[in-house]
């Protein structure tokens, strides 16, 4: 299994979407999640233990995957779904080894989905504070032209 040559072709997954290429930043902090994730995937497979940093990893990609409007909360988890099968064809698992994966996998895919709404609700949280300020300028836009006018 080439990690490097999987890590690659999910972050180019990832950023397919965009037009235009991300800024490096962005491109870099999306190859630390993914390569946090893969080794954490990888991990979980070997040992059976899960490490600290794929929660954080899962909550910094799902924290960028949210931010698309394009980007719906099914097809951000399905990006997980193929990492986990471009692994375990790297792998070679077949059959009831596969399966294993799988469903260890799958947990990781609950924890991304978590985080991803999780993200999204504190989005819509920001806007709503953002329209409730600016009803509140208007408000006192309003109410200073009354005034002005007298």
């Amino acid at each position: 299994m080439d990690k490097e040559k999987i890590i690659k072709a999910w972050v180019d997954r990832i950023l397919a979407g965009y037009p235009v290429k991300p800024v490096f930043e962005v491109v870099d902090y999306v190859e630390d999640a993914a390569r946090k994730i893969f080794n954490g995937i990888l991990t979980l497979h070997t040992s059976g233990e899960l490490n600290a940093d794929v929660d954080d990893a899962i909550d910094d990609l799902m924290r960028f995957l949210a931010t698309d409007r394009n980007l719906s909360p099914g097809e951000s988890i399905k990006l997980i779904s193929e990492l986990r099968d471009m692994m375990a064809d790297g792998i070679g698992l077949r059959g009831e080894d596969r399966l294993k994966f799988n469903l260890r996998v799958e947990e990781l895919m609950f924890r991304a989905f978590n985080a991803y709404m999780a993200c999204r609700e504190k989005i819509f949280e920001l806007r709503l504070k953002e329209k409730d300020r600016d009803i509140e300028i208007m408000r006192k836009i309003i109410e200073y032209s009354d005034k002005a006018k007298f």
